[in-house]
């Protein structure tokens, strides 16, 4: 396990709510409230940027998700989500397919 380690910060009221919100709600300490949400934040903070740079064409979806954290079936489904479009071709697809099996 990992060290812990104290952050002190600064919160607006609202976002001081969100945490008391959610502890009560899943029943668990402000402490563990706060942690998930900063989890879940930093991931579909890191969606969105690797889905922005996959958009731009500069990484490939498969890099996208090992960057995110998930796999590439999700991050397919992400982008599809987003409205972005591959500009793979289904051969293309079939033989990316084929040099992975």
């Amino acid at each position: 396990m990992s060290e812990i380690l104290f952050l002190g910060a600064r919160l607006e009221e609202e976002i001081i709510k969100m945490v008391e919100d959610t502890a009560r709600e899943e029943r668990v300490d402000k402490t563990k409230a706060l942690k998930e949400l900063v989890i879940l934040g930093r991931k579909q903070f890191l969606i969105q940027k690797f889905l922005e740079i996959y958009r731009t064409g500069r990484c490939s979806i498969d890099k996208a998700a090992e960057e995110v954290g998930i796999t590439v079936a999700e991050m397919m489904q992400e982008a599809a989500k987003a409205g972005i479009k591959s500009s793979e071709t289904i051969s293309e697809y079939r033989e990316g397919l084929e040099l992975l099996a």
